[in-house]
């Protein structure tokens, strides 16, 4: 628009005011009528720019992936190695939750955004649930298109009780 960074400021304080934008937070807008229709890959990517460095992962990487039946359409769960905290805006919640810089990995680039494995998912859900700073809701899951495999190593990474919970979690998918 060629104007001044101060003159941007106080354009987009009016137009959130007249509902044109909407303010996500500080310095950061969206047009509320593009708001609306974002697909799920474009609210991902949103979350991405909201808190950066970041990747969707949680039961939202699960829903997308088809993984739990539990979907959450209005919240978008992230990982981020710096700090829990939210976003609330109409109509949607973008939600940061803390992993320690150890397990900020097992993500990846699909178009312009980043995401957790499918396997990465489950695992940060299991690691936070072991802590008491996350509900998982177990019955949820279908884990067949998950690699045994690939969770086992990544599992690795993790403390004892994240890889305990997975053992458990995969020992009553077997029998059940």
């Amino acid at each position: 628009l060629n104007i001044s960074v101060p003159s941007a400021r106080v354009l987009c304080s009016r137009y959130a005011k007249k509902g044109i934008f909407v303010r996500v937070r500080k310095n950061l807008y969206l047009l509320s009528t593009r708001l609306k229709n974002l697909s799920s890959e474009e609210l991902f990517r949103v979350a991405n720019i909201v808190q950066t460095p970041s990747y969707v992962s949680f039961m939202t990487a699960l829903s997308y992936y088809g993984i739990t039946t539990q979907v959450l359409p209005e919240t978008c769960e992230c990982a981020n190695p710096m700090r829990t905290v939210s976003y609330s805006i109409p109509s949607h919640t973008f939600s940061y939750l803390k992993l320690a810089p150890s397990l900020y990995f097992g993500f990846e680039r699909v178009g312009n955004l980043f995401i957790a494995t499918r396997e990465k998912a489950l695992l940060d859900c299991l690691y936070l649930d072991s802590l008491g700073r996350y509900d998982l809701d177990r019955s949820s899951l279908t884990l067949t298109s998950l690699s045994r495999e690939r969770l086992h190593q990544l599992s690795l990474l993790f403390p004892n009780r994240t890889r305990s919970a997975l053992l458990t979690l995969l020992k009553n998918a077997t029998t059940a």
